[in-house]
């Protein structure tokens, strides 16, 4: 009984710091929603160390057919983002670079979203002290 306890409250603890990490952006609502369907895979991380660089939360999502309704929903957070840099190939949005409003802690907030022809592709939410350069770096730096 108390192993049960203990397993619910920390799914809850859980549960509480994803939804405070991402609060007031629609790409927690597509983790909530797309996480755990078939053909998706996610990954989420807290308070651990990517190639070097300390994050408060990392999440990523990949999908194999989504790629429509990921859009949409990544449009509202599209329009609150500070920062926007994107590619864009016969006129639709292959990947996106989104700067997020920081959070209250003064955290920055970033949305990477990339979406192959095919409508598969990829969606990472990266909370942290990091700045955008470093964000960069992460992401395009060779291994």
């Amino acid at each position: 009984m108390k192993r049960r306890l203990f397993i619910f409250v920390a799914l809850l603890v859980t549960i509480s710091h994803v939804s405070l990490a991402q609060q007031g952006l629609a790409v927690a609502d597509i983790f909530t929603r797309y996480g755990h369907e078939r053909g998706c895979k996610m990954v989420e991380m807290h308070d651990t160390n990517l190639r070097g660089y300390e994050l408060n939360t990392y999440q990523s999502l990949t999908y194999r057919t989504q790629g429509e309704q990921i859009a949409a929903m990544l449009e509202a957070d599209r329009k609150k983002a500070k920062k926007i840099r994107e590619v864009v190939s016969d006129g639709r949005v292959i990947s996106g670079y989104y700067i997020m409003p920081s959070t209250a802690e003064g955290l920055n907030r970033y949305v990477l979203y990339t979406q192959k022809a095919d409508k598969s592709g990829a969606v990472i939410y990266i909370e942290g002290t990091l700045g955008p350069d470093d964000i960069l770096r992460i992401c395009y730096q060779r291994r």
